[in-house]
């Protein structure tokens, strides 16, 4: 896994101009990923069993919505 900065430096090296928003967002979600393990994680120990987040339903998927179009 890519090293990740904590949220709070994300958030200061993106606001001082030290990483651009792209940056800032694939830290983001490195951190997000990370989260979603742990609590993964937690959530076998605790259950026993596959974590809540593997039970939940895919969203639907819908049609594009044409005021969005180009």
């Amino acid at each position: 896994m890519v090293g990740a900065y904590s949220l709070g430096a994300v958030l200061q090296k993106w606001e001082k101009g030290e990483l651009s928003t792209d940056q800032a967002v694939g830290q983001t979600l490195l951190l997000v990923q990370e989260l979603s393990d742990r609590v993964g994680k937690l959530e076998r120990q605790v259950m026993g069993e596959r974590p809540l987040a593997d039970k939940r339903p895919l969203p639907e998927k819908r049609p594009p919505d044409p005021k969005n179009s180009l």
